[in-house]
């Protein structure tokens, strides 16, 4: 690549707050400590802080089934859950669509839709578990409210209703009234799941990173210095990351923004999730094209798009001469080189930024400073399952989290990480 290129593409960048200069890691990870902070003590932050009371230890008895339900804005799915020495077994695995994601539905339909599909294993197990990605306000009761739904969603009727009163009165009409009822954060599971998986760590904490994302560890409870009278015992607390808005935000991501659900937020959420990442990548390279750096033809063909998926971007990397619609739209060498230039450099912001969300979290928990005894982190969402998502997030670790700032961290990712801490949660906190 020329000089003069070269140079454009800089610019090309800074416009669009993809250069490194604009996606400092020291510089996002001290945002987000921040808004943390901020959020503990009561002020007006972009990153909720919730605690949810839920004890993250316990003990795993032998062969007592645990029913659990997971609900994202797919579907409902459900299995049994079965350990036995510590090993978890996943059995009796069901699924539907969820309700609120094709047509409007009010609470009530979604939890019935998970009460339909964990009935037929109630008559085993007495413990149930509902796995949710959404952020909840908790009470000390145990029961939880969701605070809001994804823009994918349309569910109403949900604002201030605890969810666990009516899942909890639909079994009791369904001949099932002594069940222990546990709601769970995704975060929360994934850690969960790893200390199931990686006993023995000195540390976890877990972390969701796909079409949304999420973390969240344990903590004392007398932390939250806004909560007046909280219990001060350990308890899962859950991070509202996707809202945090303090992220450099550039040409490319204005015209995203201004078209989706809620223009103005879930910044983080934008910058990051799996369904957006594809989109930024066909906005970029429509930039490109206004600055006349791509070939009539290749201009011509991503303005006639109005939509990319991630999907399309990874087989352009791994294939730049037959992977795809990228690839055929780049036949030009000069082409080629500015697409895969541009496709690095947008998939290098939001591992960049979800490894500042990482080092955020083991500075303010304080984890992994012995080299000898690293914490863990549970990891699940398909942007783990996207090799150049997850070899550059590891890399990333390694150069800054571990060598700049000194906590050593090892990932444990796995399928059923959401099914396993559910029910760990349910047995924990019974």
């Amino acid at each position: 690549m020329d000089t003069t290129t070269r140079a454009q593409l800089e610019g090309l960048l800074a416009s669009c707050c993809l250069s490194e200069q604009d996606m400092d890691l020291r510089t996002l990870t001290q945002l987000f400590l921040t808004q943390m902070r901020i959020s503990l003590y009561g002020g007006k932050s972009s990153i909720p802080m919730l605690p949810t009371f839920l004890k993250p230890f316990g003990e795993l008895p032998d062969g007592q089934p645990v029913a659990v339900a997971e609900i994202d804005d797919q579907e409902v799915r459900v299995s049994l859950v079965t350990f036995q020495n510590g090993k978890p077994t996943i059995t009796e695995q069901d699924s539907f669509p969820v309700p609120g994601r094709d047509y409007p539905a009010p609470l009530e339909d979604l939890l019935f839709a998970a009460a339909e599909l964990l009935e037929p294993m109630l008559d085993r197990a007495k413990d149930v578990a509902l796995c949710l990605p959404f952020p909840m306000d908790y009470d000390s009761k145990g029961d939880a409210c969701i605070r809001r739904f994804p823009g994918t969603m349309d569910i109403s009727d949900y604002e201030g209703r605890p969810i666990l009163a009516i899942l909890k009165e639909e079994f009791s009409q369904r001949g099932f009234p002594d069940l222990n009822l546990v709601a769970v954060p995704q975060p929360g599971a994934i850690q969960l799941a790893a200390a199931v998986e990686k006993p023995g760590q000195s540390r976890y904490q877990g972390m969701v990173w796909g079409t949304h994302i999420a973390g969240g560890f344990a903590a004392p409870g007398s932390m939250i210095v806004r909560w007046l009278a909280i219990p001060s015992h350990l308890m899962l607390m859950d991070c509202g990351f996707s809202s945090f808005e303090q992220i450099p935000f550039g040409m490319a991501d204005l015209p995203k923004d201004r078209d989706c659900y809620a223009p103005g937020l879930d910044l983080l959420l934008k910058a990051v999730s799996t369904d957006y990442i594809g989109d930024t990548y066909r906005l970029v390279m429509l930039k490109a094209a206004e600055r006349k750096l791509l070939s009539f033809g290749c201009s011509r063909d991503f303005l006639s798009l109005t939509t990319m998926d991630l999907a399309s971007v990874i087989e352009f990397l791994n294939d730049p001469i037959e992977g795809g619609t990228i690839a055929h739209f780049c036949r030009e060498p000069q082409d080629r080189e500015i697409g895969l230039f541009l496709a690095n450099a947008v998939l290098d912001r939001p591992v960049r930024l979800v490894c500042a969300m990482i080092s955020a979290m083991a500075s303010f928990a304080g984890i992994g400073r012995d080299p000898e005894a690293p914490a863990c982190l549970g990891a699940f969402g398909e942007a783990l399952e996207i090799p150049p998502l997850k070899d550059r997030l590891e890399n990333l670790m390694q150069s800054f989290t571990r060598d700049v700032l000194g906590h050593h961290i090892t990932l444990c990712t796995g399928k059923d990480m959401l099914a396993v801490g559910s029910a760990a949660a349910a047995l924990y906190n019974r």
